[in-house]
């Protein structure tokens, strides 16, 4: 097998509040939520890790981390799976999204270049938890931490960052539905 030189990273640490059950354990089709990333993410990595506070991730057979850092969203997330990464280059995907393609995390990974994240942006929509990020924006997203300053467009904005643009055609759109209430999940079933 080729090296990569890049980590998988499935942020699943959030609170699921509005679902109101843990996303990526939930079965969509007969198969868990957070199988479809893996699935998607294998032939683009070396390795994945999963970043969650459930420990029951650690039945799906990869190194599992809780936040490094409690509290702080999906950027504290972010900042325990580079801190954990092997590799200096990382694709972080939310766990909630079943319908991201291999082919489309490789065009992301392919156009990532020189720069601290490389970010999708598709029908004027930012994709932060479907993009690539490097260990040099550690000590950026550290100071942003101990600040309480959560959001990731604050964050993207303090380290270079590549908006990559995509076109806006449904197959595009598809990758990055996102399952966060059980409407979404129920307008999925049998797709």
């Amino acid at each position: 097998m080729n090296k990569k030189n890049i980590t998988g990273i499935i942020l699943a640490g959030g609170n699921s509040s509005r679902m109101g059950t843990d996303k990526g354990v939930m079965d969509l089709n007969g198969k868990k939520i957070i199988h479809y990333v893996i699935d998607a993410l294998k032939p683009n990595v070396d390795d994945i890790i999963i970043i969650a506070n459930n420990s029951n991730y650690k039945d799906f057979g990869y190194p599992v981390f809780s936040d490094e850092v409690k509290d702080c969203g999906p950027l504290g997330g972010i900042y325990t799976a580079l801190l954990k990464s092997s590799n200096h280059k990382n694709i972080i995907l939310s766990c909630d999204i079943p319908f991201i393609t291999s082919k489309l995390i490789a065009q992301i990974i392919s156009e990532s270049a020189e720069y601290d994240v490389t970010v999708p942006i598709h029908d004027g929509k930012t994709e932060p938890l479907c993009a690539v990020y490097t260990k040099t924006c550690l000590p950026k997203f550290k100071e942003l931490l101990e600040r309480k300053v959560l959001k990731l467009t604050d964050a993207m904005a303090q380290v270079s960052t590549k908006q990559l643009q995509l076109s806006a055609t449904t197959e595009i759109e598809d990758n990055f539905i996102n399952l966060n209430t059980k409407e979404d999940f129920n307008k999925h079933i049998g797709k």
